[in-house]
């Protein structure tokens, strides 16, 4: 994945709607869910749940994502990071955030104001690696270039208990980036750690907010347990 600056992106700049996706999280709660009415009754009709909205920053493993949900059984909802509305948000009750390919500012304000919104609204969020650094970087944290591109499995090892790695001290995980996260936001823990990365796994103290480094959805059987165990939460 590429640096997190400020730096405009052609393809976004035609795609990016500001309509479908408020820049502020307070509109996204004040969105309406529904204009639907139930045709017997005529009243309106309240929101169906989806589950778990993945939303896709372009990242190559997006599809590894759906696939790992679906071998799960969760009833999920793919929307493309431009596409994401208030809809969407308040229907949904987890929020996976994908890694991504290249640089974006546009995808960089939609994902903030998704982790906010999702802590707005105490829903939990789960950011995949570039997903993971955004969200250190939005809530205060801060990341740091690595020496070279890493890509390949690693073992990661379970410095903290954790509803993720529930009942395991290490895994093997697929990594692939270039940045990693320094220095996590206030009130966050360290929840795994490798010699590449000193935080490969965290959380934040409620336990809503989780980062992972590594793709889950790459990392085989210790890679589905985990998503396995993030839809559980």
């Amino acid at each position: 994945m590429g640096r997190i600056t400020l730096k405009r992106d052609n393809y976004c700049r035609k795609n990016f709607s500001r309509n479908r996706f408020p820049a502020s999280p307070r509109h996204i709660l004040t969105n309406k869910l529904s204009n639907d009415k139930d045709p017997k009754s005529g009243k309106k009709k309240g929101p169906s749940r989806l589950r778990v909205l993945v939303v896709d920053n372009f990242s190559p493993f997006t599809e590894e994502i759906l696939n790992s949900l679906r071998r799960l059984e969760k009833l999920h909802i793919h929307r493309k990071f431009f596409e994401v509305t208030g809809k969407d948000l308040a229907q949904c009750d987890k929020v996976i955030l994908s890694g991504r390919r290249k640089y974006s500012r546009e995808i960089n304000m939609v994902n903030s104001g998704i982790i906010k919104s999702c802590r707005l609204q105490q829903k939990p969020i789960l950011g995949i690696c570039y997903g993971a650094e955004i969200l250190a970087l939005t809530l205060g944290g801060s990341i740091s270039k690595m020496p070279s591109h890493i890509q390949g499995m690693t073992e990661v090892s379970i410095t903290s208990s954790n509803p993720l790695t529930e009942g395991k001290s290490s895994l093997l995980v697929y990594e692939s980036h270039r940045y990693c996260i320094a220095k996590l936001p206030l009130h966050f823990k360290s929840l795994a750690s490798s010699r590449l990365c000193k935080h490969e796994v965290f959380s934040s103290e409620n336990k809503l907010e989780y980062g992972t480094q590594f793709h889950p959805e790459k990392s085989g059987d210790d890679g589905l347990d985990l998503l396995k165990n993030f839809v559980k939460i």
